[in-house]
């Protein structure tokens, strides 16, 4: 009883997360903090006015607008300001703001206090601790211990952030990936532009700390890397993201053990009844595949495609079906290979360019890249079809290999009209995996020839700066050009793709409870706050084909929880709950990726980045609380682990509350 008392103070004096409208308590902050580094003058006026409902004399917030941007860059009149403004996607145009904010004008208060909270998200942040770390360094398979409290199959951002948060509180754990490279969807996919959902995420847990290891690495060069979605969310490069990871790793394993091996894959499970005991683990590197067996109190599933959980027994949900009546002609959501392309001012390289049309470029592979993009300098995300500009800074990225700010966008990764339809049996088959991962490496490919040539983007071409040109993704390329040599003069190109592709959904455990999407709704309805909330989603439900009807899931969720549009159901905090997290009847086995216990739909709320580094974050919690109480994690009191992930800098709660007195 006192643990529940003490975690209901702490919910009600964590820092808020506000869902909707402006607090006044959020623009007291943001007005102290701007006060604090001289960007703001007159604060009692600001607080008085800036509210809802309230009016601001237009002459002064014009002087406002000045001070506030010359945190982003040096201006000298409103005109500078408002165009900097825009550039940064803080305001979508000038217009209210060159009619208002003039001598005798009046401005909204609310949009005063938008622009405010705004530019106080934009402020510099500082470095976290953990980034003066060393590096971790992965180590060779044959120094595996023979057991670890945890064990983790995926060092992607749910499973890189379960092997912090464990670390830290002191258990032993081995992380494991599959290829070269770390950091899954956000850095091995090269979907680094931050899916954030609103700048709130920032707040929280490891996430915030994560955004101030971004800001460590670019805010010294003065590079812009609030770049993505038209300069309004954060991104980096991947290798950037790679060398961050390993740094954040680096700095957990000085409290407890952390092991990361690469190139090794779980290809067994070990158990006592319905307990996990152990895996048998599968060295990539060794021809013959040389396996290590390994003890583990806790093993969790943290691979894109939710590929440990079959071999656990555990049952789950993949489409629209169930792991006992499985379909594989069943819908998923589309996947995408990207490519991460920038501008070459002295010309690309002669191996980078793209001569003839590329095996299946056909008139109709044409024809859809026409319909849906073409030159222009006009940023429209509405317009149909996208201009390059809208293209290119959809994912824009910093560029690091130049000096200078962003805007211009001279580096991006491809992550429009190139989705692949995918179904069940791209998950459950793996010959069928490799061949669809072929598929959608070429038609990547096939965009970029479109870019070069219809699009006259000559200057543009795949960045060969990345570091993707490894040998897991040389093994990969070779195999496949040794099956299609027509295909050969694209090898050095199709070495600087990423490592892995973008996958948008997985197997999904069947838990404790499932979520479905009235339970997230935020437009119309309202997200349920449940009482053992563990971690915070903020996406709108996106889900790439596959949204209709015949693909729902219709036990869980119903058509009328189909959006209309992007967004159409809304966007915010909603709860993610402890019992999400826990299989039904396996014990000693967790999952922090796209595999939780989840409607198909909620799914294309939580498969973000940084949700699901938080969401790994708490099965990190739950699995070293676990084992610190011996219990299993379904006999775990959750109460416990909101106190961890509170005293971590975690939010739970997603309504604004009043703080006690």
């Amino acid at each position: 009883m006192k643990l529940n008392i003490f975690l209901i103070t702490l919910l009600l004096t964590a820092p808020l997360a506000v869902g909707a409208g402006r607090e006044p308590e959020t623009t007291r902050d943001n007005i102290a903090l701007l006060q604090k580094k001289k960007l703001i003058s007159e604060p009692e006026y600001w607080l008085e006015h800036a509210v809802e409902g309230g009016k601001c004399d237009g002459a002064k917030v014009a002087g406002l607008l000045v001070e506030l941007v010359k945190v982003l860059k040096p201006v000298a009149t409103k005109e500078e300001a408002l165009d900097v403004l825009v550039q940064r996607a803080l305001i979508s145009s000038p217009d209210y703001w060159k009619k208002n904010a003039v001598a005798g004008g009046q401005c909204s208060g609310a949009n005063v206090a938008i622009v405010l909270d705004r530019i106080a998200g934009r402020l510099p942040m500082e470095a976290p601790k953990s980034a003066s770390a060393k590096p971790l360094e992965a180590m060779a398979f044959a120094e595996l211990k023979e057991s670890y409290d945890v064990v983790i199959a995926g060092a992607g951002t749910g499973g890189c952030g379960a092997a912090v948060q464990a670390a830290r509180m002191g258990c032993t754990v081995l992380l494991l990936e599959e290829t070269d490279w770390i950091g899954g969807q956000m850095n091995a996919a090269a979907v680094t532009s931050m899916d954030e959902g609103g700048t709130l995420v920032r707040k929280r847990g490891l996430y915030r700390e994560w955004c101030g290891l971004v800001a460590s690495q670019y805010q010294p060069l003065g590079i812009n890397f609030m770049t993505a979605y038209w300069n309004s969310h954060t991104c980096l490069e991947p290798r950037v993201g790679r060398h961050l990871l390993h740094v954040l790793l680096g700095d957990a394993r000085g409290k407890g053990v952390l092991d990361l091996v690469e190139r090794a894959r779980v290809s067994k499970v070990t158990k006592k009844g319905d307990t996990v005991t152990g895996v048998e683990v599968v060295d990539l590197m060794e021809k013959g595949g040389k396996t290590r067996a390994i003890q583990c109190r806790v093993l969790i599933d943290a691979t894109e495609w939710g590929d440990v959980i079959p071999l656990t027994g555990a049952r789950y949900r993949v489409g629209n079906c169930t792991s006992d009546a499985i379909d594989v002609k069943r819908r998923v959501q589309d996947n995408t290979w990207t490519a991460v392309v920038k501008q070459y001012p002295q010309g690309v390289p002669e191996e980078l360019r793209i001569k003839e049309p590329p095996p299946g470029y056909t008139e109709k592979v044409h024809a859809a890249f026409v319909k849906t993009l073409v030159d222009g300098e006009k940023v429209d995300s509405q317009g149909k079809p996208w201009t390059w500009a809208t293209f290119i800074g959809y994912r824009g990225m910093p560029d690091s290999s130049r000096p200078g700010d962003s805007p211009p966008i001279t580096r991006t990764h491809l992550n429009y009209n190139n989705d692949y339809v995918a179904s069940v049996a791209e998950i459950e088959d793996p010959v069928l995996r490799k061949a669809t991962d072929r598929a959608m490496r070429l038609k990547t490919l096939h965009l970029i020839y479109f870019m070069q040539h219809t699009l006259g983007k000559t200057d543009w071409a795949v960045a060969n700066d990345e570091g993707y040109d490894t040998p897991c993704n040389r093994e990969a390329i070779d195999e496949w050009l040794k099956e299609r040599p027509e295909l050969g003069p694209y090898r050095a190109i199709f070495y600087q793709f990423s490592i892995i592709p973008y996958v948008r959904e997985s197997r999904r455990i069947i838990g404790l409870h499932t979520m479905t999407a009235r339970e997230i709704e935020r437009k119309k309805g309202r997200p349920v706050q449940f009482p053992h909330t563990v971690a915070l989603g903020d996406y709108p439900v996106d889900m790439h084909g596959s949204m209709s009807k015949p693909w729902l899931e219709l036990d869980l969720d119903r058509e009328e929880d189909i959006p209309d549009k992007f967004g159409g159901h809304g966007s915010g905090p909603f709860a993610i709950p402890f019992e999400s997290f826990i299989p039904e009847k396996v014990d000693g086995f967790l999952p922090a990726e796209k595999n939780i216990s989840q409607s198909r739909m909620v799914n294309g709320a939580t498969r973000l980045q940084p949700h699901t580094m938080m969401m790994g974050q708490a099965v990190g919690a739950i699995a070293a609380l676990s084992i610190q109480n011996q219990v299993q994690p379904r006999a775990l009191d959750p109460g416990l682990v909101q106190r961890v992930l509170l005293e971590a800098g975690s939010v739970l709660n997603i309504e604004p509350m009043t703080k006690t007195k």
